[in-house]
């Protein structure tokens, strides 16, 4: 039924925004250019491979039309921030002493790659309401759908984070504890998404900016660090959001929500987990100068989850689709496949790189 898409956007809508929210502020702003280009090859080469990938996987194995592989593709290429927790940042990077290898990538990967997929949503949502393909308004599309929503969302939140910085840098140490408060994040973090989406740009990148600049004026280790109150709060918020929706994930299974997919689907979404995202990982970390066993983790750890369901209802809720029952299972067993194997292995591989002095 459509409310059930309905409640299920808005409630892994929440919890998108809220992960969004902490990887930007354990990014900051102390990484250069030099640093960003690895989380980006992993956006301009990854992502358009991949999605090419599962389209053709699902139009030519599962047989689906072309509207449904490019909501499926489109679905299933963002890194989901939530689930990916444990592989990400663990504090604040400062200046002197960051992180810029793995967890630093996946993180950045993550953060942006949630708001640059949604381009792709809104074509399959325009191709589920036009005659044809070739029938979408594409100069509306490029200009409005991916120039004007990616440049406005970065700047809103780029704005609210600096403008929030600089109020909190004005203040003495004892006016910033009562302002640098978990509730204060909480509330920029929905304040971000507003404001992106009263301007009709895309909210998840207002947020993931604004988190990154609200540190913009507090970059010293010796001042008083954002992350001892802002981050945490936010981060055990998400944490209790991400347990509540993993109960109602175990209990959709055991409701039969595997079911909507057949072996064919199954084998698929191991494809997608197990080779297809860590062949299209790796060739984008043939741009970097990381070790091959730091680029074959990274290229691994493509974590799909919540971001992927949030994606999948908004398309139904805001598109025609037909038949779409298979992709359900479809991107349910691609979460849980990635829940159950990159859970096991995350730990283990960050020992391995630990003890080989890999960050």
């Amino acid at each position: 039924p459509l409310w059930d898409f309905k409640i299920g956007k808005i409630v892994t809508e929440i919890i998108v925004v809220t992960s969004l929210m902490t990887a930007g502020l354990k990014i900051g702003t102390n990484y250069n250019l030099a640093d960003w280009k690895k989380p980006l090859a992993l956006i301009c080469i990854t992502m358009p491979l991949f999605m090419v990938a599962v389209f053709l996987l699902s139009k030519y194995i599962l047989g689906l039309s072309n509207l449904l592989s490019l909501l499926l593709a489109a679905v299933l290429v963002p890194t989901d921030p939530v689930l990916a927790n444990d592989l990400q940042l663990e504090e604040h990077q400062d200046l002197e002493e960051k992180d810029t290898g793995l967890r630093f990538t996946l993180t950045a990967e993550a953060g942006i790659n949630d708001g640059i997929a949604f381009p792709f949503i809104f074509l399959a949502i325009l191709y589920s309401q036009s005659s044809s393909f070739l029938a979408i308004d594409w100069t509306y599309f490029f200009s409005y759908y991916i120039l004007y929503k990616i440049v406005v969302g970065s700047i809103v939140g780029c704005v609210i984070g600096y403008v929030f910085s600089y109020f909190v840098h004005r203040h003495n140490k004892k006016d910033k504890k009562n302002i640098l408060s978990g509730f204060i994040a909480l509330a920029l973090t929905f304040l971000s998404y507003g404001v992106g989406e009263i301007f009709h740009s895309y909210g998840f990148i207002s947020v993931f900016c604004s988190g990154i600049f609200m540190q913009y004026f507090s970059k010293k280790r010796k001042q008083n660090r954002i992350e001892h109150t802002m981050l945490h709060y936010v981060e055990e918020t998400e944490k209790l959001m991400v347990a509540i929706w993993t109960i109602f994930f175990g209990g959709s299974i055991m409701s039969g929500i595997l079911g909507y997919t057949d072996i064919t689907g199954i084998i698929v979404s191991l494809i997608i987990v197990l080779l297809i995202r860590p062949i299209m990982g790796y060739l984008a970390m043939l741009t970097t100068n990381f070790t091959k066993p730091k680029k074959l983790a990274i290229s691994f750890f493509g974590i799909k989850g919540i971001g992927s369901f949030f994606y999948l209802s908004y398309a139904l809720v805001n598109g025609n689709f037909d038949n779409y029952d298979n992709l359900i299972g479809i991107v349910s067993y691609v979460v849980l496949f990635s829940i159950i194997i990159h859970g096991i292995t995350s730990l283990s591989v960050i020992d391995y790189l630990k003890n080989y002095n890999e960050k």
